[in-house]
């Protein structure tokens, strides 16, 4: 496969309006921290608690057997519950981290995209979707990935990816920045024919020297 041009990202000052969409992130992000492990030990209590009664009503066994037992299997669900709570909330920290740091240095770097048409490819099981935007001066940029579905208002001819940075100039998250109306597709190349093209398709925000209307081709030979 020949080496691949990436589109080189604008970087620029946050806006106020990515300020507190940024801020409000991070609120959110702690909250649903906190809801998963309030929801967790919540659900946890109200289940033995359930169980306890249920088994006084139904047992024989002296009330203390049954406490002591439940107490034990309790504390045994909490610690498989609290294992996978830590495992499924482990990345939040560390996302939060990243937005606050990118609040922190104030800096967002956004790939412009102009384009005169595009070019859809159906989607080849769940690897996402896949377009390519010619943008009108010999050059065509794809945008790949599960975060770039159609949506209200994209794909268009004008748009951006923003991605705020980190103060170690890494992307700490990513939005779709939209300014013209939804476009429909120069026209759809199949999943059958895509296939085929897969090894030639560069990857997301790659740049190629190629005509819209010969990028099959031009595709093939970079396979």
């Amino acid at each position: 496969m020949e080496p691949t041009d990436t589109l080189e990202p604008r970087i620029r000052p946050l806006t106020d309006a990515e300020r507190v969409h940024l801020r409000r992130l991070v609120h959110e992000l702690q909250a649903r921290r906190e809801a998963a492990r309030r929801g967790t030990w919540i659900a946890l209590a109200a289940g033995v608690l359930v169980l306890w009664i249920v088994t006084l009503l139904a047992s024989d066994a002296p009330a203390v057997w049954v406490t002591l037992f439940w107490l034990a299997a309790g504390a045994v669900l909490a610690v498989w519950l609290g294992r996978d709570l830590r495992r499924e909330t482990a990345h939040l920290p560390a996302v939060t981290a990243s937005i606050e740091s990118a609040l922190e240095r104030g800096e967002a770097a956004s790939s412009d995209i102009v384009a005169r048409a595009y070019v859809e490819f159906e989607e080849v099981e769940d690897e996402g979707a896949c377009w390519a935007f010619d943008l009108g001066d010999g050059r065509i940029v794809f945008i790949v990935g599960q975060e770039y579905y159609r949506e209200d208002r994209f794909p268009s001819h004008d748009f951006s990816i923003v991605e705020p940075l980190d103060e170690r100039g890494r992307s700490a998250h990513e939005w779709i920045e939209k300014r013209g109306d939804a476009a429909a597709p120069a026209r759809v190349i199949a999943a059958d024919v895509k296939w085929k093209l897969a090894d030639g398709i560069p990857g997301h925000l790659g740049v190629i020297r190629a005509e819209l209307d010969r990028l099959e081709d031009v595709l093939a030979e970079r396979a």
